[in-house]
C-alpha cells in the first residue's frame, strides 16, 4: 500500500490533445508525507521523461498546497519551505443522516464479486481495515479500536436509500497480452440513517484515504454530507 492517493479533477479520459490541461491532488501521509520532497522531484522528472505509457511530452505549470494556497512549484522554481507536512483536523458533529457520493471509480469486492449494494457495516469493515493498514504500514503507530464494537454499532445504520451504475474502466498493464487491465467499478451515490456522530470522524478521514480497491490511482474517492 502505497503512502498516498491521486484524485483528478474533471471527468476521466483516454486521450490528450496539445493544449489540455490536467489538475490532479496528491495527497501524501505519513513516510510519503515526510518525504514530500521525493514527491517534487519525481514530478519534476516525469516532465522530462514523459507522461504515462505513450510518454506523452507535457509541462509541469505549478504546484501549490491546496490548505495553505501557498506555492511550491512555478515557472521552473521551487520553494520547498512550503512543502511541510500538518496534521489532519477533523472536527466532532452529531449526525443523524450522512449522503456520501462517489465521484470516481469504487471497487469494493466481497467474494470475488462487486457489491451491489453497500450497507453501512460493509462500508465501515472496508474503511476501517484500509485505515488500519496504512496507519501500520506507514507510521509510528497502530490505531487502537474496537473493530467488533464499531461493526456492531454499525449494523444498526440503516441504508435509506442508495443509486449505483457500473461504468468500464480499463487502465495499461505490462502484464496484460492487450496492454489493458480491464476494472469494473461502480460510481454512485448513498443515503444512511441513524447514530452516526461516532463515525464522523472515520468517514472524514476516509474522504483522504479512500476505499475499496485501486485508491492509490484515485478510486474510491467521495464527498460527505451531514444534516447537522
Amino acid at each position: 500500500m502505497n503512502p498516498y492517493v491521486l484524485y483528478v479533477h474533471g471527468e476521466g479520459r483516454e486521450r490528450w490533445k496539445k493544449g489540455d490541461l490536467c489538475v490532479f491532488d496528491l495527497t501524501l501521509f505519513g513516510t510519503g508525507a515526510e518525504r514530500a520532497g521525493v514527491y517534487l522531484d519525481a514530478l519534476q522528472a516525469a516532465e522530462q521523461k514523459g507522461w504515462g505509457a505513450a510518454r506523452l511530452t507535457f509541462r509541469l505549470r505549478q504546484i501549490v498546497d491546496a490548505n495553505s494556497g501557498k506555492v511550491i512549484f512555478a515557472g521552473g522554481k521551487s520553494w520547498i519551505r512550503n512543502l511541510s507536512p500538518g496534521p489532519l483536523q477533523i472536527k466532532e458533529r452529531n449526525a443523524s443522516y450522512a449522503s456520501l457520493f462517489f465521484d470516481t471509480p469504487l471497487r469494493i469486492i466481497s467474494g470475488e464479486r462487486l457489491f451491489d449494494r453497500l450497507p453501512f457495516e460493509m462500508f465501515i469493515q472496508f474503511l476501517i481495515r484500509r485505515i488500519s493498514l496504512l496507519t501500520k504500514a506507514h507510521m509510528d503507530f497502530e490505531l487502537e479500536w474496537n473493530k467488533e464494537e464499531l461493526l456492531e454499532q454499525a449494523r444498526g445504520i440503516q441504508t435509506l436509500d442508495e443509486y449505483w451504475r457500473e461504468i468500464p474502466f480499463s487502465r495499461y498493464s505490462m502484464n496484460q497480452k492487450d496492454g489493458k487491465l480491464e476494472l469494473t467499478s461502480k460510481t454512485g451515490w448513498v443515503l444512511y440513517e441513524g447514530d452516526l456522530s461516532q463515525f464522523v470522524p472515520i468517514l472524514e478521514v476516509g474522504k483522504y484515504l479512500r476505499v475499496g480497491k485501486g485508491a492509490t490511482i484515485g478510486f474510491g474517492h467521495y464527498e460527505v454530507f451531514y444534516d447537522k
